[in-house]
């Protein structure tokens, strides 16, 4: 009886678990936008180079980015004179090198959050070392791709109320609460279902 019983007690709970996120809803798992924008990007995920949990996150979903399952478009929020800081220095190489590796971009999480504090020297290494120029030594093209990067930036973050981070932005519309989720996959979940709305 008491083997009946716990055999019981296991598929009620792998039910209850399988139906426990049917849907992600308005309110929990995500909220929308009050001022909706526009952009070719299905998933934003606003990030800075200065925040911890934001690297988490990238190391978290380097294998769905990897496989293609998860395409994302990063935005470097500005904030204050340190994500001003870290902002320009992501833009400087991603107007050099449209493509950024995950092994980059890790890389720039360490420069930005081990060096304190970042001095010029320590950013000027760090570039000569991946065979990129300071922002003022870019190509006139780069260096206009670079104050677009930056405005926009701006723009988005204030259009998004984005006030911590890491924060997604789904089709300019949706913001996912990440409290809102007990694991990496329900989070991927309401990815895809807002993705779809």
């Amino acid at each position: 009886m008491k083997r009946l019983q716990n055999v019981f007690i296991l598929l009620a709970s792998l039910i209850l678990s399988a139906t426990a996120y049917a849907s992600p809803s308005e309110g929990k798992q995500y909220t929308l936008l009050e001022k909706p924008y526009s952009t070719e990007y299905q998933v934003d995920k606003f990030f800075s180079l200065t925040c911890m949990p934001c690297w988490q996150m990238t190391e978290l979903l380097k294998d769905k980015e990897g496989s293609g399952e998860l395409e994302l478009h990063r935005t470097h929020v500005i904030f204050n004179d340190s994500t001003l800081q870290a902002a320009g220095i992501y833009y400087t190489v991603l107007a050099q090198k449209p493509v950024l590796s995950h092994e980059l971009l890790s890389e720039l999480f360490s420069l930005v959050q081990t060096k304190n504090p970042l001095q010029e020297t320590d950013i000027d290494a760090f570039l000569k070392e991946h065979n990129l120029v300071k922002q003022e030594d870019m190509t006139q093209a780069q260096q206009q791709q670079w104050a677009k990067f930056m405005e926009d930036a701006v723009t988005k973050t204030e259009q998004a109320s984005i006030s911590s981070i890491p924060s997604f932005i789904i089709n300019g519309r949706y913001m996912v609460k990440l409290r809102g989720h007990r694991s990496m996959e329900e989070l991927l979940e309401t990815i895809q279902y807002l993705k779809e709305q």
